[in-house]
């Protein structure tokens, strides 16, 4: 009996010492693996725990230094720009760079709505970007991009050629230091070119005018003739611009004004023979 527990005891012995043999020869064989996998997993702690403050060992650590950015794709806004703008540079440690943070201070560029940004362990940062769309030119103290909700977001720059509607008629007066703008007014303007365009009406429009008594009236670049539309119904009102323009069509040189402000009926200006500049009225029912 003694013989045999003093046999098990030693094949257990070298059995114990086998593995321990394989267990150094593994891991010296795979030191780069078993290091990658240590470093990850504190990337996953630290990942659950954002809160938790990141050990100035894994700030440092190479293995998280930003290598690869990717942009979403811009028209208006250089990606070096954007880059510019947040202060972020590939080296910068992944642990730096606080996805809410770029994400406010990226909005408050003036040609980006909205930004999402993401870090994707170890070395790579997604930002996604949705830019500003300009629909018109406001001229207040200068010129400025309104966007289709009718905020002024960006001033126009001296170099930069325009080839948008102008909206015109924004009081200017300065206010605490500022100079506000009747938005209401201006999200009309732009709600009013966009059903125009979804209307498919055959103009391009050069100017929208805004008076606080007449409303909109809008000027295209040809026919060169004044459109008094007024404040609402603006779908009822460009149906009745239809069927005006579709009567005179071929003929729309004769056109000096449309007057769709009235409840029932449109009036619509006319030229007299020789392109005098003086009209005649003449009434169209609805």
């Amino acid at each position: 009996m003694l013989r045999r527990l003093r046999g098990s005891l030693k094949r257990t012995r070298a059995a114990a010492a086998r593995a321990r043999v394989a267990s150094w020869r593994f891991l010296r064989g795979h030191r780069r693996g078993v290091a990658a996998a240590a470093v990850l997993a504190l990337a996953a702690g630290v990942g659950i725990a954002e809160r938790a403050p990141v050990t100035r060992w894994a700030l440092d650590h190479p293995y998280f230094a930003v290598s690869e950015i990717v942009v979403s794709p811009t028209k208006r806004v250089r990606e070096g720009a954007l880059l510019q703008w947040v202060g972020i540079r590939p080296g910068m440690s992944i642990w730096t760079l606080e996805p809410r943070a770029l994400e406010r201070r990226l909005e408050e560029h003036p040609w980006i709505r909205r930004a999402r940004v993401v870090r994707e362990l170890p070395r790579r940062l997604t930002i996604e970007v949705a830019e500003r769309e300009a629909a018109a030119v406001v001229m207040i103290d200068q010129l400025y991009y309104v966007d289709r909700g009718g905020a002024v977001f960006a001033r126009v720059g001296s170099d930069e050629s325009l080839d948008l509607p102008f909206v015109t008629g924004i009081e200017a007066a300065v206010v605490n230091g500022e100079q506000p703008y009747p938005r209401h007014a201006v999200r009309q303007a732009v709600k009013l070119l966009d059903l125009m365009g979804r209307a498919g009406l055959p103009f391009r429009v050069s100017e929208v005018h805004i008076d606080r008594e007449r409303g909109i009236t809008v000027f295209p670049v040809e026919p060169q003739i004044e459109l008094e539309v007024g404040w609402g119904r603006f779908p009822e009102k460009l149906a009745r611009l239809r069927e005006v323009l579709s009567g005179f069509a071929g003929r729309e040189a004769q056109l000096r004004g449309v007057d769709l402000t009235l409840e029932s009926q449109v009036v619509v200006r006319l030229r007299q023979a020789g392109g005098s500049d003086r009209a005649s009225t003449k009434h169209v029912r609805a």
